[in-house]
């Protein structure tokens, strides 16, 4: 980078500015980050989320025969696998379209997706991320399920705040929306599945489509 400004022409000052500033930008922030990444993440957890409420819902219908033969504590540990399974399924199908659209997006600007600042990205989310999901778990032992789905997006909001020096700075505004809707979410724990939605699902395609439109189809 330093030859490219040493040699570059004078002709225009201030594209020279711009220049210069896009090459720093480049050298020390992950642009390869695809709006797309963000608008797939949120419709599948919608999707998910839908399949979480039929899931409920078909738990409540239970309910009475389950308590009659029993079998309560039987039905709430089927009904915890069920909703952790489509967890784990709407995670795996949302890594995996960030990690194609981005990958689509740094084979396009001729950039390398995996790089130390990549890493620095991965590890910079994954502490937070890695105790918030320590933090969900005991909430789960100790049966304050209620209070697991805020959790997630409070951590979730801070390994996004954390992460936010390696790419694009408008990811600060999505951090703390999620953090601020976890907060107003642990006043209504009984409304966990509408605030995970809106957070998981409304906010990233919201954030998505504003960095496409901004960044992906320049």
């Amino acid at each position: 980078m330093f030859f490219k400004v040493l040699f570059m022409k004078n002709t225009n000052p201030l594209e020279d500015l711009q220049e210069i500033r896009r090459m720093m930008e480049g050298s020390s922030k992950f642009l390869s980050l695809s709006g797309l990444s963000g608008i797939f993440a949120g419709l599948t957890a919608l999707t998910g989320a839908w399949f979480a409420r039929k899931e409920i819902i078909t738990f409540r219908k239970k309910y009475v025969f389950y308590d009659l033969q029993g079998r309560l504590k039987e039905g709430f540990w089927e009904l915890d696998k069920r909703l952790m399974l489509i967890a784990f399924l709407v995670l795996i199908v949302a890594l995996g379209f960030g990690v194609f659209f981005t990958w689509l997006k740094a084979r396009k600007s001729g950039s390398s997706l995996v790089t130390p600042l990549s890493f620095r990205l991965v590890r910079s989310m994954m502490v937070p991320l890695f105790f918030g999901g320590l933090f969900c778990f005991a909430l789960y032992w100790h049966g304050f399920i209620g209070a697991i789905s805020p959790a997630m997006l409070i951590f979730y909001g801070m390994a996004l705040l954390n992460a936010s020096k390696y790419v694009h700075a408008d990811i600060k505004y999505l951090a703390l929306c999620e953090m601020a809707l976890g907060v107003v979410g642990m006043f209504y724990i009984y409304h966990g599945l509408i605030f995970w939605s809106i957070g998981f699902g409304v906010l990233h395609i919201l954030y998505g489509t504003i960095m496409y439109f901004k960044y992906d189809r320049k």
